[in-house]
């Protein structure tokens, strides 16, 4: 991961090179999640028998890098959720979490991007190591609110899917949901434009028959700040 990483940068700096004398634009960038997660987890009631239970974390804000290139009405986003452990409340324990999304996108009409892309998310804990990837798509709406500040929003779908080789196996719907406020300034340096964001975001996935017959619901949400140079 770290080695796509410098790939992404070295390719973003050269962009960034270029953006200067065309219509290409590149957008760097930070945003921290106030992450409240509640997960699920299995509980052996003997005989072969299995409960599902929420098993919440402590809240935790997280770093998640961004990186954005635009040319025309043709955009492109990647971000990362960096490899994370959380303490689980009441089961104790902890878990490790990262994620992955790239997408790449189309203004349909002003201030509104038809979106489509892949989620990856890694999880582990107490030995159990499992992968969920798949493709997903949304839209992203930005409306001027007068002078500086903005309203934006976004929603993305999806159906993820475990890999065959994990021991543990199930599918999940994915839903993806943020709306905030920005403020943008035009900054005394090389940056076209410096983006500061305050929104609240939420990520859903549903399983489905995920032990059992039982279904189980992971959510994430919180307050995120952000910080983005458009050169």
């Amino acid at each position: 991961m770290t080695k796509n990483w410098l790939i992404a940068l070295v390719l973003c700096f050269a962009g960034i090179a270029q953006a200067q004398e065309s219509n290409l634009s590149v957008t760097l960038g930070v945003r921290a999640w106030n992450a409240q997660w509640d997960t699920f987890s299995y509980q052996d009631t003997g005989g072969g028998n299995f409960v599902i239970t929420q098993t919440p974390a402590d809240e935790k804000f997280v770093l998640v890098p961004l990186l954005s290139v635009r040319y025309g009405d043709f955009v492109g986003h990647l971000s990362m959720y960096p490899s994370t452990d959380h303490h689980f409340i009441n089961a104790g324990g902890s878990g490790t979490r990262k994620e992955l999304d790239v997408n790449v996108g189309y203004f349909v009409a002003p201030g509104v991007v038809a979106t489509l892309g892949y989620k990856r998310i890694e999880r582990s804990d107490s030995g159990n190591r499992f992968s969920l990837n798949g493709p997903v798509a949304g839209v992203s709406l930005t409306a001027s609110l007068g002078g500086d500040f903005a309203l934006y929003g976004n929603v993305v779908l999806g159906r993820l899917k475990t890999r065959s080789g994990d021991l543990i196996q199930f599918d999940v719907d994915y839903r993806l949901s943020e709306v905030g406020v920005a403020y943008a300034v035009t900054p005394p340096s090389i940056a076209k434009a410096l983006t500061f964001t305050v929104g609240y975001r939420s990520q859903v996935l549903s399983a489905k028959d995920a032990v059992q017959g039982q279904d189980g619901r992971d959510l994430t949400q919180g307050l995120t700040l952000g910080v983005l140079a458009t050169f």
